[in-house]
């Protein structure tokens, strides 16, 4: 059997004596209904945490005189000091400028699938530790695409010890300069991942999602949640710590070449090659998302 490797990225151990903690509801600043899953962490820092279904959030902060930023699709991200956070945190929508609407009915007579994985080559998974981050990957756009240009479902391969552990997708159209551009659908998609390694299929055929023709990021988002939430004990310097990751991993495919970026600290930041000489077939390669895309007409 081979020996799987849990990579958890971004991980930052704190300790802390005598911290305090900041407390709120996140709402939308129009209708006051409560934004579950917001991305939230310490400006410039890697803490962090997610509000939960009802947009409630605690984050683990001693020093006042910094500022959480919060971030969620469909609404502008805001920064707010520590010292300004009171019970209720309000976030506006954004305005999205849509291209023009043509009605197309879909036939559903065709399919393209597009990078497909193997489930018994990938060694190699991405993880969360206590802070909120992203992956993303880039699927360009071919002119064959237009025989099939909606986006029926995603196929990722997920592992997770925890049964039906959530993630967020996200999905906006490429920008060669900053990697994601405009946001193509404005609200989450939040998908699940049964317990085990398994491939997880998210079916968005009813969004009628077509793909820009300047090409698809889709970026998985880990959600920092209490039902997400796994201790595990780390053996460090002859010492057994113990340790909080969150779940589900997502597995990861090698590649000679460049498609994807992580976001770090709120920013998004180009992918490195791997140097890990004890993953087979990883060393100096690209971990790109396992993630297979399904095309229709």
């Amino acid at each position: 059997m081979k020996k799987i490797i849990l990579i958890l990225c971004i991980v930052v151990l704190k300790t802390t004596i005598g911290f305090s903690q900041i407390k709120g509801v996140i709402s939308d600043s129009i209708s006051s209904a409560k934004i579950p899953y917001v991305n939230i962490w310490i400006e410039n820092e890697n803490i962090g945490t997610t509000s939960d279904d009802n947009g409630k959030f605690v984050l683990n902060e001693t020093d006042s005189t910094k500022s959480v930023v919060f971030s969620a699709i469909g609404y502008k991200r805001k920064v707010v000091p520590i010292s300004q956070i009171k019970n209720i945190v309000y976030l506006n929508p954004e305005t999205t400028v849509l291209d023009e609407v043509v009605l197309i009915e879909k036939k559903n007579t065709k399919s393209l699938v597009i990078d497909k994985f193997k489930k018994s080559k990938i060694h190699f998974y991405y993880g969360s530790g206590k802070t909120p981050w992203m992956v993303g990957k880039y699927f360009p756009y071919q002119d064959k695409y237009s025989e099939t240009p909606f986006v029926k479902d995603f196929a990722f391969l997920t592992n997770s010890e925890i049964e039906n552990a959530k993630f967020n997708i996200r999905l906006y159209e490429y920008d060669s300069l900053k990697f994601i551009g405009n946001s193509i659908y404005d609200k989450n998609i939040i998908s699940s991942a049964k317990k085990g390694k398994k491939i997880t299929l998210v079916d968005i055929s009813d969004l009628n999602i077509k793909i820009p023709k300047k090409g698809l990021v889709v970026v998985v988002e880990w959600l920092i949640i209490e039902h997400n939430k796994k201790e595990f004990t780390l053996i460090s310097e002859g010492k057994r710590k113990m340790r909080i990751a969150y779940e589900p991993m997502i597995g990861a495919v090698a590649k000679d070449t460049n498609k994807y970026a992580m976001i770090y600290r709120g920013e998004w930041m180009n992918a490195y090659k791997n140097p890990s000489q004890t993953i087979k077939n990883y060393k100096d390669k690209y971990s790109e998302l396992a993630v297979c895309l399904t095309l229709t007409n």
